[in-house]
C-alpha cells in the first residue's frame, strides 16, 4: 500500500513539472504561473468531493465502467488499482488534448484541463489519509519522499527523454499500482496490464515519429502570440527544423525560406535569437560592425571575452569578428547549446572553434567562481521567457541585480568594460539604475558614475510619430571613460548610424548628465520613470517586473483562491470544534510554501543552476519532511514543552539560523564540486524539511483520536488550496520586501503553529 502511495506521489509531481513545461510552450510565463497555480488546486477540489460523497451518507466511490465499489479498508487495495488506473489515462488525456487542440486563448479551458489529474489524486489520497489515519505519518512519509524522488526523475527524464517519452513514463508511473495489487475483477486485471503495454510500445516507436509528435505541437503552430504564428501570420512559410524538450525549456530553430542568411533559435516560443549562416571566414564578418550589439567590441583590447547568453552565436561571431583569442560561452541552456551544434555546417562550427569554450550554466554562478579577469563581459538580449517549477521570477533575474554587476567588475581586467544589449529603453533605464547603485556601493560618489557609463542606440520612427529606441547597448567601464575613448566610440557609432544617448565627457545629456552635476539622486533618477526601474538585487531578483506594484496576476491568483478558500471552508470551520483543525491545516499549508520557495532561490545561485536548485533542495525538503512525518509519532518528537509543540518551533529556529549563517556557508563550501555543493545544500534543507514534516501528520493523528475521521477529506483539501495561497504570497513578499522576508514570515506561522497543542 505505501509503495502504491509512492509510485502515485512520484507520478503526480512528476506531471506537476511537465505541466509546467508544456504550458510554457503555449503561454507567456505568467501566465503559466497562473494556469498551473489554479490547477494544483484540483488536489483541494478532490479531497472536497471526496468528503461531501461521504458527508451524504455515502462512502466514496471510485467508478470504472457500470462498477461502483464502496471504499473500506478490505477493498481499498482494489481502490487504489482503480484510482491508478484512471490517474495514468488522464495523464495521457491531458498531452493527447493539449497536442491535438490548437491554441485557445482562453485560461479556463487549459487550467480545467490541467487539473483533472490532481483532482482525481486529492480525491484518492483523501480517501486513503481517512481510512488510515492512524499510520498518517507512514503514509505522509511515502507521499513526501515520492514527491521528493519525482522532483529528481523529472529532471532526468525530461532531460533525457523528451515530453512525449517522459509523458508516457509518467502514466506508466501512475500505473505500478495496478500491477503489484491484486484485484479480483478481470476488466480491471485486464486494463492494469494491456494499458502499460500500449505505453512501452509508444517508447519503443522509432526516433523519427518521436521527434515530429513533439515538433508538429498545435498549440505552438497555431498560437499567433508565439514566434511560429506570427511568422505564419506575416505571410512568411517558417519551418521547424530542430526541436528539443528538456526541464528548462522548449527549444526550436526555425528556417524562414524567405530569408536563407539566417535562422531562429527560439525558447519556449517567444524568447528569439538569431542564428547566421557562417562560411568561417572571419572576414565575412564586417557586415555586423553596423549592429548597435558590436559597438562594445571596438573600443579598448578584447583579447579574452566572456560571453554570458549567446543563444544562437551572434554575441561569437562579434568576438570573432574583433580578434577576440579566448572566447568562454555560457550558456543555461543547454538545448541552445546542442541547436547550434546541431547546424554547424551552417553556422561555421563556431561552438568548436578552438577559441571558443562553451559551458551549460548560469552565467551569474559561473563568474562568482572563475578566476579569470576578462577584457569584455558581454550581455546580449537575455531572457529566455521561461517559467522554472514553481517560482515566478525569471532565471536570468540573477545576472542583473546589484550583487551580479559587483561580480562583473571584479572579473574585468585592467580598464576592463562590460556591456549590454538591451530589449528597450526599459531595460536601459533598469540596467543603468543598477550600475549606478553598484559603482556606488564599491566607493564611487554617485555623481561620478556617469564616467563610467555610455549609451547608445539604433532609433526607429514609429508609426504614430516620435521615435522609439531599438537594441539600446549599456557599456560600464571598471575606470572612467577617457575623452579620446568616448571620442572614438562616438565616431564609430555615428558611422554606423547609431545614436548616442550618453557619451562621457562629449556628449552628456539626459538623466545622467543631471546625476553628475548632483542635480538629482539615485531616488530621483528611478521616479523619473513611469516603468519601475528600481535597481534589483539578489534578495529581490525581479528585473523585469517593470510595473510599480506587484503584478495583477498574482493579486488575481490571490483573491480568486482566498476569496474561493472563505466560500469553500468557512460553512465548515464555524462547525463545532472545527475552527482549529481548520485554522491549524491552514497556517501549515501556507507556512511549507512560504519556507520552501524562498529556500530553494536562496540556492539557485550556489549550485549553479535554477533546475539544480529545483531539483535537489526540493528533493532534499520533500525526503526530510517525509522522514520526519514517519517519526512524528514517537515520543523524542511528539513533544509539548511548555506552551510550544516542540517541532513547530524548531522549525522556526533552524529558519533564523538559516539566514544568519548561510552566506558564511557558502562562502566556505563554494570551492567544493558540484557533488559536495549537492550535498552540503541536501544535509541543510533536510535539517529544516525534517521538522516541517511532522506537523501535518501529528494533526490528521489528533483527529484521528478525537474521533473525527470524517472530516480528513476537508482537511487535506484545506491544506492543499492554502498550499496555493502560500506559494503566491511568498512571491508577492519576496517582491515587496525580499526572500529574506519572505522566509521570516514563514518562520512566523509555524511558530503560531506550535502553539496548537490539540485540535
Amino acid at each position: 500500500m505505501l509503495l502504491s502511495i509512492f509510485f502515485i506521489s512520484v507520478s503526480l509531481f512528476v506531471y506537476q513539472v511537465v505541466l509546467t513545461r508544456l504550458y510554457s510552450a503555449v503561454l507567456s510565463y505568467h501566465y503559466v504561473f497562473l494556469t498551473t497555480s489554479f490547477a494544483i488546486l484540483g488536489l483541494g477540489i478532490g479531497s472536497i468531493i471526496a468528503y461531501m460523497i461521504r458527508k451524504k451518507g455515502r462512502k466514496p466511490i471510485v467508478k470504472l465502467g457500470k462498477r461502483k465499489v464502496a471504499v473500506n479498508q478490505e477493498d481499498m487495495k482494489g481502490q487504489l488499482n482503480k484510482g491508478s488506473i484512471i490517474l495514468a489515462a488522464s495523464y495521457i488525456i491531458v498531452f493527447s488534448l493539449n497536442y491535438l487542440l490548437p491554441f485557445v486563448n482562453n485560461m479556463l479551458i487549459y487550467i480545467v484541463l490541467g487539473t483533472i489529474p490532481f483532482l482525481i489524486g486529492g480525491y484518492v489520497y483523501s480517501i486513503l489519509f481517512t481510512e488510515f489515519s492512524g499510520i498518517s505519518g507512514k503514509l505522509y512519509f511515502a507521499d513526501l519522499v515520492g514527491s521528493g524522488v519525482g522532483s529528481v526523475a523529472v529532471i532526468f527524464l525530461l532531460n533525457n527523454a523528451g515530453m512525449f517519452r517522459t509523458v508516457l513514463i509518467l502514466s506508466i508511473i501512475a500505473l505500478l499500482p495496478a500491477l503489484i495489487l491484486p484485484v479480483s475483477a478481470k476488466k480491471i486485471k485486464a486494463i492494469g496490464y494491456v494499458l502499460p503495454l500500449i505505453l512501452v510500445v509508444g517508447l519503443i516507436l522509432p526516433v523519427q515519429y518521436i521527434n515530429s509528435i513533439e515538433k508538429n505541437f498545435n498549440g505552438i503552430l497555431n498560437n499567433s502570440k508565439k514566434t511560429y504564428g506570427k511568422l505564419i501570420k506575416a505571410g512568411l512559410s517558417p519551418e521547424i527544423v530542430f526541436s528539443e524538450w528538456n526541464a528548462f525549456s522548449r527549444t526550436d530553430v526555425i528556417k524562414i525560406p524567405q530569408k536563407p542568411e539566417d535562422m531562429i533559435l527560439t525558447i519556449d516560443g517567444a524568447a528569439n535569437a538569431p542564428m547566421y549562416e557562417f562560411d568561417g571566414d572571419v572576414e565575412s564578418l564586417k557586415k555586423f560592425e553596423a549592429d548597435s550589439g558590436f559597438l562594445p567590441f571596438t573600443i579598448g583590447r578584447n583579447d579574452k571575452t566572456l560571453l554570458i547568453g549567446p543563444g544562437g552565436g551572434r554575441d561569437v561571431l562579434y568576438a570573432l569578428a574583433r580578434g577576440s583569442k579566448e572566447i568562454s560561452a555560457v550558456e543555461i541552456n543547454t538545448s541552445s547549446i546542442d541547436a547550434v551544434k546541431a547546424f554547424g555546417e551552417y553556422n561555421g562550427n563556431i561552438y568548436n572553434r578552438p577559441e571558443v569554450k562553451v559551458y551549460g550554466e548560469d552565467g551569474r554562478s559561473f563568474v562568482q567562481r572563475s578566476r579569470d579577469k576578462y577584457d569584455l563581459i558581454f550581455l546580449s538580449l537575455v531572457m529566455t521567457n521561461t517559467s522554472q517549477g514553481m517560482a515566478y521570477a525569471l532565471s536570468e533575474n540573477y545576472i542583473y541585480t546589484v550583487e551580479a554587476m559587483k561580480d562583473y567588475l571584479n572579473h574585468l581586467s585592467d580598464n576592463g568594460k562590460i556591456a549590454f544589449l538591451a530589449h528597450d529603453e526599459d531595460d536601459l533605464s533598469k540596467i543603468v539604475a543598477t550600475a549606478m547603485q553598484a559603482l556606488n556601493e564599491k566607493g564611487i560618489p554617485l555623481k561620478d558614475t556617469p564616467d563610467y557609463i555610455a549609451l547608445y542606440s539604433q532609433l526607429i520612427q514609429q508609426q504614430h510619430g516620435g521615435v522609439a529606441m531599438h537594441d539600446p547597448v549599456i557599456i560600464i567601464k571598471n575606470k572612467p571613460f577617457t575623452e579620446d575613448e568616448s571620442k572614438g566610440l562616438l565616431e564609430t557609432a555615428k558611422k554606423n548610424k547609431i545614436a548616442p544617448l550618453y557619451a562621457p565627457l562629449v556628449q552628456e545629456q539626459g538623466p545622467l548628465q543631471q546625476i553628475k552635476e548632483a542635480k538629482i539622486s539615485l531616488k530621483d533618477y528611478v521616479n523619473g520613470f513611469k516603468s519601475n526601474v528600481t535597481p534589483a538585487t539578489d534578495n529581490r531578483p525581479y528585473f523585469y517586473n517593470f510595473g510599480k506594484g506587484v503584478p495583477a496576476t498574482l493579486i488575481l491568483i490571490l483573491m480568486v483562491v482566498a476569496i474561493g478558500s472563505i466560500i469553500m471552508f468557512t460553512p465548515f470551520a464555524i462547525k463545532s470544534g472545527n475552527f482549529k483543525p481548520t485554522m491549524y491545516f491552514s497556517l501549515l499549508g501556507i507556512g511549507f510554501m512560504m519556507i520552501e520557495t524562498p529556500l530553494i532561490q536562496k540556492f539557485i545561485l550556489y549550485l549553479g543552476h535554477p533546475t539544480l536548485a529545483f531539483t535537489f533542495v526540493l528533493a532534499a525538503l520533500l525526503v526530510g519532511s517525509g522522514i520526519g512525518g514517519y517519526l512524528s509519532n514517537s515520543r523524542l518528537f511528539n513533544r509539548v514543552i511548555g506552551a510550544f509543540y516542540l517541532p513547530s518551533a524548531m522549525v522556526a529556529v533552524i529558519s533564523i539560523i538559516l539566514l544568519l549563517f548561510l552566506g558564511f556557508i557558502f562562502e566556505g563550501t563554494s570551492g567544493l564540486n558540484l557533488t559536495g555543493r549537492i550535498i552540503v545544500a541536501s544535509i541543510l534543507v533536510m535539517l529544516q524539511g525534517f521538522f516541517m514534516g511532522m506537523p501535518f501528520p501529528r494533526g490528521l493523528k489528533l483527529i484521528g483520536e478525537s474521533k473525527k475521521n470524517v472530516i480528513v477529506p476537508v482537511m487535506w483539501g484545506v491544506n492543499g488550496v492554502t498550499s496555493v495561497i502560500g506559494s503566491v504570497l511568498s512571491v508577492i513578499l519576496s517582491m515587496t520586501i525580499g526572500f529574506t522576508g519572505a522566509l521570516i514570515a514563514g518562520a512566523v506561522i509555524y511558530l503560531i503553529v506550535s502553539f496548537f497543542k490539540s485540535l
